[in-house]
């Protein structure tokens, strides 16, 4: 049974929560047994308020009653039932709300650990991953989990209750007890045979979960071009269709679960009537067959619930499947990286021979060396396609070389600590990103421990000072999702404002002006000629206005080091910078 692995994995994670919740489970089920024999004197006292022709199971309850004072008449032992009953209630509230707290608690370490897992694992597993997916992950199928956990906890309670239950009928009469059981572990049979039909409509489940998730979160990245091409039924066409699929399923799943125990429900009244009829023949007295036909009420529904909670089990495993899938995967591409703390550079970072292909593909980079000299700017050029995002994302230990390798004064990257390296650089890529935050807020994410004084400092030096000091509000301005309150230009001289905060040995900027109008551009030039006097620079220029100072220029095409040079150099001569160059001329002139 595939639920079992679900079982055994939450089990060695949380023995001692489990065991406690077993616990309070057997404390319930021992509680709701004992109330059971109590209601033999019940019914030997309504017939025989005397107890002269008693059975032998009342004698013996009214004397152990009695050993605790309570008085052998009809109030007495009504009491102690009902004393038995308030007793079983608290204990079934006391197990519920422990049951809950463990739910969450494994769900905390469900996600957090998932999570962590994440954001551990190299660019790739992001990058080769489907967003929708993932975040379907955290939505819904984590979620699911955490009812299977409510199920699993059900069902062990079912199985305790079972045992413990069998000891009443057992004790008064083994014969009917094993008549029944058997005959109703026989109905329930063909119930368990369901299961591979709940595993398969959870998979399908959690496949058209992710397909919501994947088409949600794709509509709202693309909300400004649906909206420009009016397109908007298109996308709520595509939904509905996904979410009807979805619902199929899931009515399928849900009816499935709800019909077991209803189906099961008159098969457990002809167990009953069968223990009765055999009952009857064997002769037992009233008063057992009494306590005996209630135990057997409780533990009849018992295995109709097992029967059902097993299914619900197998039905919610996908979404387990799904979690510790993509958690195996994050973990087999892990970030990698050495134990020596990253405190920064006195000579260069070197590329040397480095090639680099994805998994399955034509290589991207291939035999590129160049260095970046401390305190230089070194811009890296060349046609879309070309490869510098990949250059750049290699220096960033976002990738690992197929050949060659990236060092450090000498040093390989891969013997330093990754987290420490990654702490020294500023990055501004082209696309930047900022948090549904204040200005403040998001830049004091770079750098935790920043002063008013040093955000103010650093937003000069990026010229964005002044169009914040026109905002009401200022540095508490609220920037929106994304930053969708500010102008692109706006949202780069943040971004790059933050990457200046963290006092960086290396400024990493990834065409972050490709995008903007020429008097955005020139004020990021501007800032960007300003900061590289005081620290090292990479540029990645789609404009190549914008390197015109820069110290030395490597040009990339088709994943090969073409040229290199000062930008006079390179423009003198007859090689792909300078019809580059002549390109954008051409362009700015038309």
């Amino acid at each position: 049974m595939k639920a079992l692995s679900f079982i055994r994995d939450i089990f060695k994670k949380f023995p001692l929560l489990l065991t406690a919740n077993t616990l309070l489970l057997v404390a319930v089920s021992v509680v709701d047994a004992a109330s059971m024999f109590i209601l033999a004197p019940v019914v030997d006292l309504l017939i025989h308020s005397d107890l002269q022709h008693a059975s032998p199971l009342t004698k013996q309850i009214v004397a152990l009653l009695g050993a605790f004072g309570v008085p052998a008449t009809l109030g007495g032992i009504l009491a102690a039932f009902l004393a038995f009953t308030f007793l079983k209630s608290g204990f079934q509230i006391f197990a519920r709300h422990s049951i809950l707290k463990t739910k969450y608690a494994v769900l905390r370490d469900l996600m957090l650990g998932t999570f962590e897992d994440f954001f551990h694992a190299r660019w790739q597993f992001f990058s080769s991953g489907q967003q929708g997916t993932f975040l379907n992950t955290f939505i819904r199928e984590l979620t699911v989990v955490g009812d299977a956990f409510g199920a699993m906890a059900l069902f062990f309670a079912s199985l305790l209750q079972l045992v413990l239950y069998l000891a009443v009928p057992c004790y008064l009469s083994w014969q009917v007890t094993a008549v029944s059981v058997i005959t109703a572990f026989l109905f329930a049979w063909p119930f368990l045979w369901l299961g591979n039909l709940n595993y398969r409509l959870g998979q399908l489940n959690t496949t058209t979960g992710n397909q919501i998730g994947s088409l949600i979160q794709e509509s709202l990245s693309a909300a400004k071009i649906i909206l420009g091409f009016h397109n908007q039924r298109k996308s709520v066409e595509a939904l509905a269709r996904v979410y009807d699929a979805h619902t199929r399923v899931t009515l399928k799943a849900q009816t499935l679960a709800l019909a077991v125990p209803l189906l099961y429900y008159p098969l457990g009244l002809l167990v009953l009537t069968l223990a009765l009829f055999v009952a009857q023949h064997l002769k037992v007295p009233l008063s057992e067959a009494a306590v005996l036909f209630y135990s057997l009420l409780r533990i009849i529904p018992s295995i109709g619930g097992i029967t059902s909670q097993k299914n619900s089990l197998d039905n919610f495993f996908p979404s387990y499947e799904q979690v510790m899938s993509l958690r195996r995967h994050a973990k087999a591409l892990e970030q990698h990286g050495g134990t020596a703390p990253f405190t920064g550079f006195s000579r260069e970072i070197a590329v040397e021979r480095l090639t680099f292909a994805h998994p399955g593909h034509e290589p991207t980079l291939q035999d590129v060396t160049l260095r970046i000299p401390k305190g230089s700017m070194v811009a890296i050029v060349g046609e879309s396609g070309s490869g510098k995002s990949t250059l750049i994302d290699l220096i960033m230990g976002f990738h690992e070389p197929t050949a060659g390798r990236i060092t450090v004064d000498g040093i390989p990257l891969q013997a330093f600590d990754i987290g420490s390296y990654r702490q020294r650089l500023g990055y501004v890529p082209q696309d930047s990103f900022l948090f549904n935050a204040s200005l403040r807020d998001n830049l004091r994410w770079a750098a935790e421990t920043a002063t008013n004084e040093e955000i103010e400092q650093a937003c000069r030096q990026a010229n964005a000072d002044k169009f914040i000091g026109r905002f009401p509000t200022g540095y508490d301005t609220l920037v929106g999702d994304r930053g969708v309150r500010l102008s692109g230009g706006q949202v780069q001289r943040i971004a790059l404002a933050r990457a200046i905060l963290r006092k960086p040995d290396v400024l990493i900027l990834d065409e972050a002006t490709s995008s903007l109008d020429s008097g955005s551009e020139r004020l990021i030039q501007q800032a960007i000629e300003a900061i590289a006097r005081e620290t090292t620079v990479i540029v990645i220029a789609h404009r190549l206005s914008t390197i015109v100072n820069a110290d030395y220029i490597y040009v990339l095409e088709r994943g090969r080091i073409a040229e290199e040079g000062t930008y006079d150099a390179l423009v003198r001569r007859d090689g792909p910078f300078s019809r580059m160059t002549q390109m954008q001329l051409l362009e700015t002139a038309a």
